[in-house]
C-alpha cells in the first residue's frame, strides 16, 4: 500500500499553519481589546517561535532596527512573523515527510529482499 506521505505532510502543515495563525490572531485580538494579564504570556510564546527562526537566519536584528527606525510598521512585523511561521512549519513538514518517505523506501526494499 502506497501512502502519499508528502501530500499528507503538506496537508498537515497547511492545517497546522492555519491553526497557529488563527490562535495567534485571537490571542492578539484579546490582548488589544481587553488586555487581561493572562494573555501576555501566550502572546509572547506565540511570537517566540518565528522570532527564533528569524534570529537563526540573521533576519531578526534588521527587522528590529527597521521597526525601531520606523521603516516597518507593526503590521509589517506581524506579517513577517506570520510568513516566517508558515515557512518554518512547511519546512518541518517537508523534512518529516521526506524522512518518512525514505523510511518507507528502505522498508519496502527490505520486504522485497525477504
Amino acid at each position: 500500500m502506497k501512502l502519499p506521505i508528502l501530500r499528507i505532510s503538506a496537508h498537515n502543515a497547511t492545517l497546522l499553519s492555519a491553526l497557529y495563525l488563527a490562535i495567534a490572531t485571537v490571542l492578539d485580538g484579546i490582548r488589544r481589546i481587553w488586555n487581561p494579564r493572562w494573555v501576555e504570556q501566550p502572546c509572547l510564546a506565540m511570537e517566540a517561535f518565528p522570532a527564533r527562526a528569524l534570529d537563526l537566519v540573521g533576519l531578526l536584528e534588521p527587522i528590529k532596527k527597521s521597526f525601531a527606525w520606523g521603516s516597518l510598521t507593526e503590521v509589517h512585523v506581524r506579517l513577517i512573523f506570520g510568513l516566517a511561521t508558515v515557512v518554518v512549519i512547511f519546512l518541518l513538514a517537508l523534512g518529516v515527510g521526506t524522512g518518512m518517505w525514505l523510511f518507507a523506501q528502505v522498508l519496502s526494499r527490505n520486504q522485497e529482499d525477504a
